[in-house]
């Protein structure tokens, strides 16, 4: 959305950022919606101010082992930024102001932030790797 307002400006095109931070939002929710209220925005922000991009993503679920009971426990988006400290500041910033639920993690390395519906949690020891899944 923000391509059509930027014609010409070729550094908002390059998708800047080589440290994953995905942001996982806890709950269902469908990619469009999840796109329309948070990934555009933040992927927004992201590239306006150089720090990097968001966009895509996917689900994590979960269930018992006879693949009964399945339920999404959390829509991710995928970000990456040029800035750790910077990038996940700005991310934080924007998710609460978007209304993200509680239980939203911001993750990166071995570490995250967690969105308890009031203030942020930061450096918390990661408790979801997508290899475990």
């Amino acid at each position: 959305m923000i391509d059509r307002f930027l014609e010409g400006f070729n550094a908002l095109h390059e998708y800047p950022g080589d440290i994953p931070t995905p942001i996982l939002l806890a709950g269902d929710f469908d990619p469009h919606e999840r796109h329309d209220r948070w990934g555009l925005h933040i992927d927004a922000e992201l590239r306006m101010v150089g720090l990097g991009s968001a966009g895509g993503g996917w689900q994590i679920s979960t269930g018992d082992e006879d693949g009964d009971d399945w339920e999404v426990a959390y829509s991710i988006i995928d970000a990456d930024v040029t800035d750790l400290e910077l990038g996940c500041a700005l991310i934080r910033l924007q998710l609460a102001e978007l209304g993200c639920p509680p239980g939203t993690l911001l993750q990166h390395g071995d570490f995250e932030d967690r969105w308890d519906g009031e203030r942020w949690h930061l450096g918390e020891a990661r408790s979801i790797y997508e290899d475990d899944l």
